[in-house]
């Protein structure tokens, strides 16, 4: 697991541990434009199961505890790993809301992603809401383009709502 155990200047991001999972339900919870449907016991059950994934970078999705240097959880990236011939990943982020606007998500998502080109992805990608302008600018900080508009794709209540795709590839 050292492998994937990220520093940066103020982070330490690491893959998620069954302990953690309370507080990251959490704030995933306080997540806008990405209503969480599941309980605090699903949300343990995922990360239990994803701790017993062959390597936290087999096809699936793995979650990552962003950590302060004091310890403190910020927030979680989630990564969907593809197979390896595939070279692609998912990334989702959330930060607690306290934390929000401090540049954490960039930090993390920034180390995430030069990580993953370090270990064979060639492309990374991510789909937000188009209401979720925070979530946008934290990708395009990181290089990411705009590729494409998924109409009416998300459901909240009775409402539709569009996504937008962003990618970044190792060549950028």
């Amino acid at each position: 697991m050292s492998d994937w155990e990220i520093s940066s200047d103020r982070l330490l991001i690491r893959p998620m541990r069954i302990d953690e999972a309370r507080e990251w339900h959490a704030i995933r919870a306080s997540a806008p434009f990405d209503p969480l449907t599941r309980s605090v016991e699903e949300s343990m059950a995922m990360i239990a199961a994803m701790q017993n994934r062959a390597a936290p970078d087999s096809d699936g999705w793995q979650q990552f505890s962003i950590i302060a240097k004091d310890g403190s959880m910020l927030g979680d990236l989630g990564i969907r790993f593809t197979p390896p011939w595939n070279a692609t990943a998912e990334i989702g982020f959330a930060v607690d809301p306290a934390q929000r606007g401090k540049g954490i998500g960039s930090e993390a998502v920034g180390a995430m992603v030069r990580r993953l080109f370090h270990r064979g992805r060639r492309r990374v990608m991510a789909v937000t809401d188009v209401r979720n302008r925070p979530a946008q600018r934290v990708l395009e900080r990181n290089w990411f383009r705009l590729e494409g508009r998924f109409v009416q794709s998300w459901r909240e209540g009775n409402q539709w709502f569009d996504e937008l795709s962003y990618a970044r590839l190792v060549s950028d």
